[in-house]
């Protein structure tokens, strides 16, 4: 099974959803209903920019496609927030570990969306929001999720 590098076609939708957000969406006075406006587009966006061209080779019309399994790939040395467990409706706290760093050979990680700690007024997609699918050195911490800056990964499709 290959693994096509797909951040181009990452980087394009991110670049998309930005413009879309910061020019045309943030300064609306209803900015909870923008928001939810904003996540359906993000959605189609996401449907026709990216995945509609990961499954172009033999797909039958209409036919029930999985969502794409997406894999996050640091660069060497890259710094990672891993989500501190907390209760629900708690806030989120990305601190679990002070000043963690790793490689491409140290853990697996699985796309889950991008993220911003503030997306008001202006958001830039800052993050890659990840699950940790395996971390050997780690284990505690894998099937949570983790946060690794956009220009510290690259974007794998498993095809």
């Amino acid at each position: 099974m290959g693994m096509r590098d797909i951040t181009e076609l990452m980087n394009a939708y991110r670049e998309c959803s930005r413009n879309l957000w910061n020019v045309y969406f943030s300064g609306r006075a209803n900015i909870g209903g923008c928001l939810d406006a904003f996540e359906q587009v993000r959605h189609l966006l996401f449907e026709s920019l990216v995945v509609s061209e990961l499954f172009y080779e033999g797909e039958a019309e209409g036919e029930d496609i999985l969502p794409p399994a997406l894999r996050v790939v640091p660069r060497e040395r890259s710094l990672i927030l891993v989500q501190r467990p907390s209760g629900p409706l708690e806030a989120e706290y990305w601190d679990q570990e002070k000043d963690m760093v790793v490689g491409p050979k140290d853990i697996m990680l699985a796309f889950v969306d991008y993220f911003d700690f503030f997306q008001i007024p202006i958001m830039d997609f800052r993050y890659y929001r990840c699950k940790i699918l395996s971390f050997p050195s780690r284990a505690e911490y894998e099937g949570r999720e983790a946060l690794i800056e956009a220009v510290d990964g690259r974007v794998l499709h498993e095809e």
